[in-house]
């Protein structure tokens, strides 16, 4: 079989079962692609229970200690708060997705639901990551170039609300990405 041919079945064959798209690839090797994806999960688990307790960590004490409350430790904190959620739920979707998948050769329960959840997840911790990053690049800079007028700008209060339209803007964007695509590709991934 040509390999062209081949990844032509494989792409028709993935969008026929559970309505999956194409970009997700599901193993026609169950025994050694399930063994991979164990060992995924093992090595991924102790770092997503890591990832959420360090960061509680910093997220603890830049609440608690006073002198730490600074426009730029709230981006930071805002930063662990985003760190944390992927650890507790990005990553733990994403294990769950490639463990659940080998069951779609007998089973599409929750498939497609799973692949949805699992994907908007993910992409709204990477924007959220990229926002933060950003942000705290831009108040560096202004903090560099001015810090006099920095210092007598920088309210906490200000910045509070700044930040929570753009995270409410980024996790906007994505729904509607996600909903604009699922319309496009899988008239099971939109909402009518």
């Amino acid at each position: 079989v040509q390999p062209v041919q081949l990844s032509k079945m494989i792409s028709d064959w993935n969008r026929s079962i559970c309505g999956l798209v194409t970009e997700d690839v599901i193993p026609v090797n169950d025994t050694a692609a399930f063994i991979n994806d164990v060992v995924f999960a093992a090595v991924n688990v102790p770092f997503c229970v890591f990832a959420v307790f360090s960061n509680l960590v910093a997220i603890v004490v830049v609440v608690k200690t006073a002198a730490l409350h600074k426009p730029f430790n709230m981006l930071l904190c805002s930063l662990a708060f985003v760190d944390c959620l992927t650890g507790a739920i990005a990553q733990p979707l994403f294990i769950a997705r490639r463990l659940v998948i080998h069951r779609a050769h007998v089973s599409c329960d929750y498939q497609l639901e799973l692949y949805v959840l699992s994907r908007f997840c993910a992409r709204l911790s990477i924007m959220l990551s990229f926002v933060n990053i950003t942000v705290m690049s831009f108040d560096r800079y202004s903090a560099l170039s001015k810090p006099l007028h920095y210092r007598a700008n920088a309210s906490n209060r200000g910045k509070y609300a700044n930040y929570m339209l753009l995270w409410l803007k980024t996790v906007a964007d994505i729904i509607l990405a996600l909903n604009k695509q699922g319309e496009n590709t899988n008239p099971g991934l939109g909402t009518p």
